[in-house]
């Protein structure tokens, strides 16, 4: 079988790791592969074909930058993500992470983007094939806003690297540091973050906000983030980042919209306890696993858990090891692959 595979959201966070981690676990002697994306990024990946495309996925011009060659050339196309290009003619798997756009519509630059994502996403739903949903929380949203084709999706959990059990985590004593990692969105949570924050004890805590700076530019004025004591790391490499949460007393995950959530499976490996907010998505995923819980929204309740939450943290590693892995979630969307050639 000959798999044609967007690879340009490599090297952006979420949805960019999520595709490294999914073609690292392909079988490249089983099938034939046909990566699109940076050449240089792509290297690694000796026995596949590389297209190379460094266009924005995100992009009008990322939309319709397929070459239309890959069309005779491949049996089946996959893509990590609801973009699929303009172009492709070949039966199509995709991912959806979530519907926050139909969802949160705060999440949208106004009326006229929100439009044009509405017609992207309709457009995945009716063209793809098979459609692996990273949560049963996501599943049913696709249920909920595309009844008549949601019966072509089916759950497939993220798994998480595999270097972070490799990371050396040697630190013999948490800091009074809490971290969030993500940007800086309005469904992140943040503000109820901040105002957490601020009712703490004066100069006991530190807060480091991770993430990349671009993102720190939309959605919130992060004026209304500067206060005493948070702190702005900027995008970290992996080992920077293990690091900081390896080191802080607690991760904090205060979304009120998710599609999955794995910096807290992260924490959790690093030994270091989530605490996250209450929504659905979280309680599916997170379940049975260390994380404690907070009222979404509610900074009061936020501060409470932060000061009276034991951080000591009891965490089977290989049953998540099991539960979200790369390897299984790989297999089965090639299973979906070779159901749907032609």
């Amino acid at each position: 079988m000959k798999i044609a595979v967007d690879c340009r959201y490599i090297g952006k966070s979420g949805i960019g790791r999520v595709c490294s981690g999914i073609i690292d676990k392909f079988d490249y002697l089983e099938n034939e592969y046909y990566l699109i994306g940076n050449k240089e990024k792509l290297s690694k990946y000796e026995n596949a074909h590389v297209i190379e495309d460094d266009t924005d996925p995100y992009s009008f011009k990322g939309l319709t930058s397929f070459d239309k060659k890959i069309n005779k050339e491949c049996d089946v196309f996959f893509t990590p993500n609801f973009l699929i290009p303009l172009g492709v003619k070949l039966p199509i798997i995709s991912i959806m992470h979530d519907l926050i756009f139909l969802d949160k519509k705060e999440t949208t630059n106004g009326l006229k983007d929100r439009i044009i994502k509405k017609i992207l996403l309709k457009r995945c739903m009716k063209k793809s094939k098979a459609i692996s949903c990273v949560s049963k929380f996501t599943l049913d949203r696709c249920k909920f806003h595309y009844k008549r084709l949601a019966d072509k999706c089916f759950v497939n959990y993220n798994g998480i690297a595999e270097n972070i059990f490799d990371f050396e985590n040697d630190i013999k004593e948490k800091q009074n540091n809490l971290v969030y990692v993500g940007n800086v969105k309005p469904h992140k949570g943040l503000k109820t973050l901040v105002e957490a924050y601020k009712l703490l004890p004066s100069g006991e805590y530190k807060l480091k906000i991770i993430g990349e700076k671009d993102s720190f530019l939309t959605g919130l004025d992060t004026a209304d983030l500067q206060y005493e004591g948070i702190e702005f790391t900027g995008k970290l490499g992996d080992n920077e980042l293990f690091n900081e949460i390896a080191s802080a007393k607690f991760l904090i995950q205060p979304s009120v919209y998710e599609g999955f959530g794995l910096p807290s499976i992260e924490a959790l490996c690093l030994k270091t306890k989530p605490i996250v907010s209450d929504i659905e998505v979280f309680k599916e995923v997170y379940a049975g696993l260390d994380v404690e819980y907070f009222e979404v929204n509610n900074a009061k309740d936020l501060a409470k858990k932060i000061i009276n939450t034991n951080s000591n943290v009891n965490v089977d590693i290989v049953a998540i090891k099991e539960r979200y892995n790369y390897k299984k979630m790989a297999e089965k969307l090639i299973y979906k692959l070779k159901e749907n050639v032609k």
